[in-house]
C-alpha cells in the first residue's frame, strides 16, 4: 500500500455482494446469507449440539461462567476474542436465554461439519509406470500422479525449513509405515476428549490420508507429501500437528462441528502452525468462526479448506471454505476421462462444488496416500490407499502453502494466499476467475518461485474490532489529504474498514477509484461493529453518513460532515462479478 504525506497505513481488500448504489439510504447486501438469529435461536441444530457465545468484551473464565450461570457447562473456545462454548443443561430455550445475558453480543448453534471425501472408492487403478526420481526414494512416488505433472519437483522442498502444518481431522496413525519414524509429527491433540492424540479413529482413516498428501516424509518408505515432514532434529518445525476434531455420530459417520474446528484452529496456532488444513465442511455461516479465522490470520496462520463434493447436487457454499481469508480448494482430475466425475483430462471434477468459495483447483481424483493398516485398499500395499474428493485436493494446497512460506521468509498469510492464486493457471493466462474454476489449477513450482506481493500491514481489517489505532487515517491542517491503495477481491476478503478520527463539524471528501473492480465506499458514525451481517436496517440508517452513488470502475466521491467528535469509519465493499485488483482511497479534509 502507498500513502501520501508519509502517513504509514496498511490497507486491504473489501468485498460484498452489491448492485448499483442508488442513494444514501441504500444498504449494501451482505455477502453471506445467514439465518435470522432472532427466529432460529430457539431451534436446536442437532442432538447434543452446543452453543457458541460471543461476548462484547473478553471475559475471564470466572466472568463468563457467572454471566451464563444456570444455563450449562461453559468452556473457553476462542477466549482471545471473547468466544465461549456453552453446553446446555436444558436445551429447550438456552440460546434465547443466553442472548439476554450481560454483554452477550451473539449466540449461534455449533453446526455439524462433514468430511469431503467421496463415499465410494473407485475400483483398483493400474499403477503409473515407474519413473526415475533422484529424490525422494519413496517407492510409491511413481504412483502419485499429482507429483508427476511437472508442477511439483523435489527441488521445491530444498528451501529453508518450512513451518508447521496442522491437520484438523480424524487423527493420525503413527504406526503406519510412512508415519512410524519418530519426530515427523508433534503435539497431537484430541479437542473433543481434550487428551493427547492416540491415533486415527476415523472409519476410513481420513486424517491419515489427508496428512500424507500434505506432508508424508521423504524417508524412502511408501509415498511422499508435497511438503515432506522432516526427520532431522535440526528441522524440528517441519512437522505435522495432527488435531482430532471429529466424533462418531449416531449413524456411524465421522463428523466435526463449528466448535471443534474452532478449538482445533486455536490449538494449532498456539502450537506454531502456519498452515491449517480442514478437509470438511457444510452449509451455514457463523460470525464467531469468521472471527476465529481472522484471529488466526492476524497471527500468521492460513486456513485451507475443501469446498465440498455436492457439485451434482445442491452446490451449497460450504464453510469454512466460504469464509474470508480461507483458501477454498476444488478437485481437479488426472489425465483420464471417465464420463462421470472427469469429463475432461485435468479439468474440474464434476463432483466439486462451484460457487464463490472456490479459489483454486488441485488434484483430487485417484489420490494415493497413507492409511491406517486396518483400512484395506486392495489396489495398494498395506498402509496406503486411493481416495477421491475435495478432501484430497485441500492438503495439496496446504503443502504448497507451507513451501511458499519457506521460500518467502516472514511472509504474511495475505501474501501467501495471493501468491497461490496469482500463480494458478487462469491468473497467469490473464483469464478471469470463475465460480467453477477459481483462479485455475494450482502450480506449486510457480508459486514457490514467485515474487510475493507487498504486505498488507492492517490485514485483517474486516470490521471495527480488528482495527489498530496506529493505522488510523489522521488528517491535520498540514496533512489534509491521505491516499492509500489496497486490493479488493469479493471471494477472499469482502470488507475493508478504515478508522478516521474527526472533530465535530469536520467536513471530509472520500474518493474511491478502481480500474476493473465493482466497489463502493460508505462512511459511518460512532462505535460498534459495522459488518453488514451484524447491522440491522435501523442501525444502518442511523449510522450512515455518506456513500458513493454508484460502483466503480472509475472514480466516485462523496462528502460528509462529522456530527460528533471521535472515530468515524470508512468501509470499502466489493461486489460479486468484479475483477479483483487494486483500488485507491483518497480522504481529504475540507475545513
Amino acid at each position: 500500500m502507498t500513502l501520501v504525506h508519509s502517513h504509514l497505513l496498511g490497507a486491504c481488500c473489501a468485498v460484498l455482494t452489491l448492485g448499483q448504489v442508488a442513494s444514501a439510504t441504500t444498504r449494501p447486501a451482505a455477502k453471506h446469507v445467514v439465518d435470522g438469529d432472532r427466529t432460529t435461536l430457539g431451534l436446536r441444530a442437532t442432538p447434543g449440539a452446543s452453543v457458541i457465545v460471543t461476548f462484547s468484551d473478553r471475559p475471564t473464565a470466572a466472568q463468563a461462567a457467572a454471566r451464563l450461570t444456570g444455563l450449562g457447562a461453559v468452556r473457553a473456545l476462542v477466549p482471545q476474542i471473547g468466544v465461549w462454548q456453552l453446553t446446555p443443561s436444558n436445551a429447550a430455550d438456552v440460546a434465547v436465554a443466553a442472548a439476554r445475558r450481560s454483554k452477550v453480543l451473539r449466540v449461534e448453534w455449533s453446526l455439524e461439519r462433514r468430511q469431503a471425501t467421496l463415499p465410494a472408492r473407485r475400483p483398483p487403478i493400474i499403477a503409473l509406470a515407474p519413473i526415475s526420481v533422484p529424490a525422494p526414494t519413496d517407492p510409491l512416488v511413481a504412483n502419485q500422479w499429482s507429483l508427476q505433472t511437472g508442477r511439483w519437483t523435489p527441488s521445491l522442498t530444498g528451501r529453508p525449513e518450512r513451518p508447521r502444518i496442522a491437520i484438523l481431522d480424524t487423527g493420525l496413525d503413527t504406526s503406519t509405515p510412512d508415519w512410524a519414524t519418530p519426530g515427523v509429527s508433534a503435539y497431537g491433540w484430541d479437542v473433543v476428549r481434550r487428551v493427547a492424540l492416540t491415533g486415527d479413529s476415523g472409519a476410513e482413516g481420513h486424517g491419515t490420508h489427508v496428512a500424507g498428501i500434505a506432508a508424508a516424509p521423504a524417508n524412502g518408505v511408501g509415498v511422499v507429501g508435497v511438503a515432506p515432514a522432516s526427520t532431522d532434529p535440526a528441522m524440528a518445525r517441519a512437522r505435522v500437528i495432527p488435531v482430532k476434531i471429529t466424533f462418531r455420530d449416531s449413524n456411524g459417520f465421522d463428523v466435526s462441528t463449528d466448535a471443534t474446528q474452532m478449538a482445533g484452529i486455536v490449538y494449532a496456532v498456539n502450537h506454531g502452525a502456519k498452515v491449517i488444513n480442514i478437509s470438511s465442511g457444510g452449509p451455514g455461516y457463523r460470525h464467531a468462526f469468521q472471527d476465529t479465522v481472522n484471529w488466526a490470520y492476524k497471527r500468521g496462520a492460513l486456513v485451507v479448506a475443501s469446498v465440498g463434493n455436492d457439485g451434482h447436487g445442491a452446490n451449497d457454499v460450504n464453510y469454512p471454505a466460504g469464509y474470508d481469508h480461507v483458501v477454498g480448494v476444488a478437485a481437479s482430475c488426472d489425465g483420464s476421462v471417465d464420463g462421470v466425475d472427469c469429463l475432461t483430462a485435468r479439468g474440474r471434477a464434476t463432483f466439486s462444488n462451484f460457487n464463490f468459495s472456490v479459489d483454486v483447483l488441485a488434484p483430487g481424483v485417484r489420490i494415493l496416500s497413507t492409511l491406517p493398516r486396518r483400512v484395506i485398499d486392495s489396489s495398494a500395499p498395506a498402509g496406503y490407499g486411493y481416495l477421491d474428493g475435495t478432501s484430497m485436493a485441500a492438503p495439496y494446497v496446504t503443502g504448497t502453502a507451507a513451501l511458499v512460506y519457506a521460500s518467502h521468509p516472514n511472509a504474511s498469510p495475505d501474501q501467501v494466499l495471493r501468491v497461490i492464486e496469482t500463480t494458478s493457471d487462469r491468473a497467469v493466462a490473464g483469464v478471469g476467475r470463475t465460480s467453477k474454476l477459481g483462479w485455475g489449477e494450482l502450480n506449486p513450482a510457480r508459486a514457490v518461485n514467485a515474487t510475493a506481493p507487498r504486505n498488507d500491514l492492517t490485514e485483517p481489517n474486516d470490521d471495527v474490532n480488528w482495527l489498530q489505532k496506529r493505522f488510523d487515517i489522521a488528517l491535520t491542517r498540514t496533512r489534509r489529504i491521505v491516499t492509500l491503495t489496497a486490493r479488493a477481491d469479493y471471494n477472499d476478503d469482502h470488507l475493508d474498514v478504515y478508522a478516521l478520527p474527526l472533530a465535530k463539524g469536520r467536513r471530509v471528501r472520500v474518493t474511491l477509484a478502481a480500474k476493473g473492480s465493482r466497489l463502493a465506499a460508505f462512511a459511518y458514525d460512532g462505535k460498534g461493529r459495522i459488518a453488514p451481517e451484524l447491522m440491522t436496517d435501523a442501525q444502518f440508517e442511523r449510522r450512515i453518513r455518506g456513500l458513493t452513488k454508484r460502483t466503480t470502475p472509475g472514480a466516485n466521491a462523496f462528502t460528509f460532515t462529522a456530527r460528533t467528535t471521535g472515530r468515524h469509519f470508512i468501509q470499502v465493499v466489493a461486489g460479486a462479478g468484479g475483477t479483483a485488483g487494486e483500488y485507491t482511497l483518497r480522504v481529504e479534509r475540507l475545513n
